[in-house]
């Protein structure tokens, strides 16, 4: 039986350049409505300030172009990011923190940051934490946008309210944090010395104020719409399980707080979860095996060595296990179609391998190396679907190959009741 590694929620995306190693198998539908239908509108946000960050970075281009400069969303969500990162490195003497990005880019940069610096691709990561938030900013009616693009985002009443309670009554240099960082943007003023006021306030690693933890809770669970009730019961089962430091790690036992139908969709996701997981590994062995041998190919003419057999025995297995449910709410019933994929004894291989074609390929019957080929079976996340900070530790809380926004929201209980720290020392 295969042992299969733990990536719940990988996203793909459109495009993917021939040396990445990110195995979406085709089902990157299936796995975002899983997700969606978990946790819907939360993206991969896992601690407020993600949130707060990447609305504060809108609230700062508008206060730019209000003063007539040209300025867009991105680069000035990344630039406000990268600063805030920056100041608690510059906190923290550079201690890494699954709540901060750019450890090793930005070690080295000037004590005097710029923002016509920090808004350049290369100053920070090309994966900042905004791009987790693309999703949580308009269906929490913190930004309006008539489209999905982050620069086509507008600040809201409701996103102002956000940034003010952190923002408003926080002076730095005779202004306020957003009015600053506003100046800074423009060229007015510099990030120097004795800026302990600003790194409390946007630092991802300080302590959210009460005031901005209570709104923030009341943002994710307001709305009386079903994607609504499914955020507030969510954050009311993690945060019971908290609270009494208890676990709920099978899936006969459905809490009070959720309705069949949404432990149904859960149950459905972990399930499809599993088997993705199961075949990327399945994959993996395949790689690591013929990158053993003399000529690097596996020819499926032949008999499979027993442990890939196996492997694929396992495979099948959990396949049938999810189309046993006879539930699959994926477009096209694309979870469906992958399983049933899975399940063909035959040629469950080169169903696989077809569905890869990045890593693995076909070549008359064969399974050859592919253009991201390593031989180590070794994989990238999705940047947009990254695992939260300690994830193993969450085994044993929550049922196996919940989707990740359930554990996101678990992680996020704990910053919403101030002890984020408290929990990553444990």
């Amino acid at each position: 039986m295969i042992q299969p590694k733990y990536q719940w929620g990988l996203l793909g995306p459109e495009k993917l350049a021939s040396e990445r190693r990110v195995r979406t198998l085709g089902v990157g539908a299936a796995v975002r409505t899983f997700n969606d239908l978990a946790v819907p509108g939360m993206g991969n946000v896992f601690f407020g300030k993600q949130l707060f960050l990447a609305t504060l970075g809108v609230a700062v281009a508008e206060g730019l172009r209000k003063d007539g400069i040209r300025a867009q969303n991105i680069e000035t969500a990344n630039a406000v990011e990268a600063l805030a990162c920056w100041l608690a490195f510059q906190n923290n003497n550079w201690a890494s923190d699954p709540r901060l990005r750019g450890v090793t880019k930005m070690r080295h940069r000037n004590m005097a940051l710029l923002f016509a610096d920090t808004r350049k691709r290369s100053f920070y990561v090309t994966q900042p934490m905004r791009m987790s938030t693309v999703q949580p900013l308009p269906a929490l009616g913190l930004v309006t946008s008539k489209s999905e693009r982050f620069n086509a985002f507008r600040i809201a009443q409701l996103g102002q309210n956000f940034v003010d309670s952190v923002c408003a009554g926080t002076s730095y240099y005779t202004k306020n944090v957003l009015e600053h960082l506003v100046d800074w943007a423009s060229g007015k003023a510099k990030i120097g010395g004795g800026h302990d006021t600003l790194t409390e306030a946007i630092s991802p690693v300080e302590p959210l104020p009460k005031k901005f933890r209570e709104l923030l809770r009341s943002i994710i669970v307001r709305g009386d719409d079903g994607k609504a009730r499914r955020r507030k019961a969510i954050l009311d089962w993690v945060e019971r399980i908290i609270s009494a430091g208890t676990s709920n790690e099978s899936w006969s036992a459905k809490p009070l707080e959720l309705d069949q139908e949404h432990w149904t969709d859960l149950e459905a996701g972990a399930r499809f979860f599993e088997t993705r997981d199961a075949a990327i590994a399945l994959l993996d062995e395949i790689e690591c095996h013929i990158a053993m041998m003399e000529s690097p190919k596996l020819d499926l003419h032949t008999a499979s060595p027993s442990q890939i057999r196996e492997s694929c025995d396992g495979l099948a297995q959990l396949a049938q296990e999810f189309l046993a449910m006879n539930h699959d709410p994926s477009p096209g019933q694309q979870a469906a179609a992958f399983c049933r994929d899975c399940l063909d004894a035959r040629r469950v291989i080169e169903n696989l391998v077809q569905r890869d074609g990045r890593v693995l390929r076909l070549s008359s019957k064969s399974v050859v190396p592919g253009p991201a080929f390593r031989g180590t079976g070794a994989n990238e996340a999705e940047p947009d679907e990254e695992t939260p900070p300690d994830d193993s530790v969450n085994d044993g809380i929550l049922p196996p190959y919940i989707s990740r926004r359930v554990r996101n929201m678990l992680l996020l209980s704990h910053d919403l009741h101030g002890n984020f720290d408290d929990y990553l020392n444990q």
